[in-house]
């Protein structure tokens, strides 16, 4: 269980895409240097360039590139409403429940099964 948690906040983590303008456009990076805009497209991990700087005010965190659909998809925990922290506890916070549910019953299990000589 906590091999399955830790990747799950591992893939969260590394799925960390953003939606540029409203072109549906994925980027991995960007940066500024000398008046222009500089992005890593997703789709094909290609750097380009822009001297409009507009286009970093269009610049939406939260989202993944799904390479079947071809296009940016929010993240799960921003549909839910939720920062990626919060989504992070809440997976946290069941699998801590599963465990101790799953703990309480092995123990009693065990005590009833050694109870019988």
């Amino acid at each position: 269980m906590k091999y399955l948690i830790s990747l799950i906040l591992l893939l969260n983590f590394l799925n960390a895409s953003m939606l540029l303008d409203s072109q549906n456009t994925c980027i991995d990076d960007f940066y500024l240097q000398n008046q222009t805009f500089y992005f890593l497209k997703s789709s094909n991990n290609t750097w380009y360039s822009s001297t409009d700087l507009e286009q970093v005010k269009t610049i939406i965190p939260n989202f993944i590139f799904d390479t079947e659909l071809n296009k940016c998809v929010a993240n799960p925990a921003f549909i839910l409403g939720m920062q990626e922290t919060e989504y992070n506890f809440l997976l946290g916070i069941v699998g801590v429940i599963f465990g101790a549910v799953f703990m309480f019953f092995t123990t009693q299990i065990f005590t009833t099964v050694g109870g019988r000589r």
